[in-house]
């Protein structure tokens, strides 16, 4: 990207493969359809492409169109992540982050073969916008052991159907086929392992994102 072109704005896409070992054929293949103004590059998920936006078009559709052709190059059942446009120089490598991640988790909850744009992504685009190893260590400062603890992983569903719910015992109770007093029961131990407050709004919103942080750390990690 040159300097002087604030004025821009910029599309990423990235294109993972089943095979990581086949991503060298890929880049290659990208290459070759590809114009001169774009960047091809090697990423951890796979082979991005970073370009300036057209007016008028869909970033989505581009990234669909192109995860069918490289698909049919490669011989691959290819998966797309998709971001932007974001405005400017720092707005592209911004889009890049934000395609590798629409990569991974996409495929992680949605399996291969899609393409996925980062603003699909609901909540979880609150708290990727950042390193995955400064999410994790977010996610397992605050969770503590109901996230690194295999064996407590039904506290943490129970918490995360308590954030969804708003809060609500008898709506968790419902969710989870559970007593009233065992979803209280649940509670109190998440708030002893945890050291939080579960009454306090700004810790609930604190540990909203960490356990939506575990949850896309998690979906990275299936669908790699």
């Amino acid at each position: 990207m040159e300097a002087g072109t604030s004025d821009r704005a910029y599309v990423a896409i990235t294109l993972g493969g089943r095979k990581r070992s086949a991503n060298a054929a890929l880049r290659d293949a990208v290459a070759r359809v590809t114009g001169e103004a774009d960047r091809v590059l090697r990423t951890p998920s796979g082979v991005s492409i970073v370009r300036e936006h057209t007016e008028g078009s869909d970033p989505r559709e581009d990234a669909e169109r192109l995860r069918q052709l490289m698909s049919a190059a490669v011989a691959d059942d290819l998966s797309a992540g998709v971001a932007g446009p974001k405005p400017g120089t720092s707005g592209a490598h911004f889009a890049l982050l934000q395609a590798e991640h629409a990569l991974s988790v996409g495929r992680g909850m949605h399996g291969h073969g899609r393409t996925t744009h980062f603003d699909e992504l609901g909540a979880f685009r609150f708290i990727l916008n950042q390193p995955v190893k400064d999410i994790q260590e977010f996610a397992q400062r605050l969770l503590g052991p109901i996230a690194t603890d295999g064996a407590r992983s039904y506290l943490l569903d129970t918490l995360e159907s308590y954030m969804r719910n708003s809060g609500s015992v008898n709506a968790v109770a419902r969710q989870m086929f559970l007593h009233r007093n065992t979803v209280r029961h649940r509670l109190r131990r998440i708030a002893s392992l945890t050291g939080a407050d579960l009454d306090d709004p700004d810790t609930r919103l604190a540990l909203w994102l960490a356990v939506l942080g575990h949850r896309a750390i998690a979906h990275m990690d299936l669908a790699s």
